[in-house]
């Protein structure tokens, strides 16, 4: 890791504490001053780091998504010693505050362009079968089905997919299977990857980092569709009209 990464994010530690809250009415260069540590990984604005391999981009993804992940971290779901430090003695009020921030910010929807892996025939042919159509007979969904055609999510809790890592993707998925990552009951993303073979895992990632949406593309709106299946909070169902 690069030293002027070691000294930002240690830099920062000290300013992440502050109450969000406390900057009602400031400049929103204020908070990001504020949320230093956050952006060492993370990016200034959330919208991540370049060259950066395994951190995600936080802006413009749901609120209600970036305080689950927060939570998550807080309370055990999540493992990473820096983040569940960081957010240890974190309340959910200030959670909340650091996850409206983050997404109000204007949303990455470039490719990650991290160096990953060359894009084989057979991994974009299986990429998208399971991206597209998903596989019904091991009771796969599409990836669009829950994050949107875009692949941009879904308001208040579904992320986009676009602009990620693929050595992220890959190990967080890999965390699903393995069981070392939770989410809130019913744990679908854990169903979804338990379901999926190494090699769809890989496929997915790496043609994942190289989608791009529309500039400035937001999750949809709440309601604009359903996904199949109960996943934490979110409602599911047939599509919507």
């Amino acid at each position: 890791m690069p030293s002027s990464l070691i000294l930002s994010r240690l830099l920062g530690l000290a300013l992440c504490c502050t109450p969000l809250h406390a900057l009602a009415g400031t400049a929103p260069t204020d908070a990001a001053e504020r949320l230093a540590a956050c952006s060492a990984c993370h990016g200034e604005h959330g919208e991540g780091v370049s060259g950066a391999e395994y951190y995600p981009h936080l802006a413009g993804k749901p609120a209600g998504y970036l305080l689950e992940q927060l939570q998550n971290f807080r309370d055990g779901r999540r493992v990473n010693a820096q983040m569940t430090w960081l957010v240890g003695s974190m309340d959910d009020a200030y959670m909340a505050d650091i996850a409206a921030y983050y997404a109000s910010m204007p949303p990455r929807t470039r490719p990650a362009d991290t160096g990953a892996e060359t894009l084989t025939d057979t991994m974009r042919d299986t990429a998208l079968r399971l991206v597209e159509q998903g596989d019904p007979a091991r009771n796969v969904p599409p990836c669009t089905a829950c994050h949107g055609k875009a692949l941009t999510g879904l308001e208040p809790a579904i992320p986009a997919l676009v602009g990620l890592p693929a050595d992220y993707i890959i190990a967080q998925l890999g965390n699903w299977r393995s069981g070392v990552r939770h989410a809130k009951a019913p744990d679908c993303m854990a169903d979804v990857a338990s379901d999926l073979s190494p090699g769809d895992i890989r496929a997915i990632a790496v043609w994942l980092s190289r989608q791009v949406a529309a500039d400035g593309h937001r999750p949809a709106p709440a309601g604009s569709f359903l996904p199949p299946r109960a996943c934490g909070a979110m409602p599911h169902g047939e599509a919507a009209p």
